[in-house]
């Protein structure tokens, strides 16, 4: 079942210099990053950015995607494709969380998100 929204995310051209946009000149709390990801927190709801590369953007997807949380991913995914809704490839698996794309109607990019496993 899909519950919130998980996060938003923006792809950018230069992963550090955003970073620094979005930490000093907004103010945002950086919660993670790597080399080509970094979640910020506003009030609770999650921010993400991440790099530009050529699966990131196709021709055909727009540069901001609302990210659903979902767990278990594998369900809500087969869920959805029995009625009708075509994703974009496979599963991703990060250590940040599984992640795929889809579009809507008016081919909006959206995605579906499950958080890492916590540890005990």
């Amino acid at each position: 079942m899909i519950n919130k929204i998980g996060f938003i995310s923006y792809t950018v051209s230069n992963l550090q210099q955003s970073i620094k946009f979005y930490q000093n000149l907004l103010g945002l709390e950086l919660l993670l990053k790597d080399d080509r990801w970094a979640e910020f927190n506003i009030s609770g709801q999650r921010f993400a950015i991440h790099k530009k590369t050529n699966r990131a953007i196709m021709h055909d997807q727009s540069p901001a995607i609302v990210y659903f949380e979902a767990n278990p991913i594998e369900t809500i995914v087969k869920d959805l494709q029995v009625k009708g809704v075509k994703f974009r490839g496979e599963i991703e698996v990060y250590s940040y969380g599984k992640l795929i794309l889809f579009s809507d109607l008016d081919n909006n990019s959206l995605g579906l998100y499950e958080p890492p496993k916590k540890k005990p």
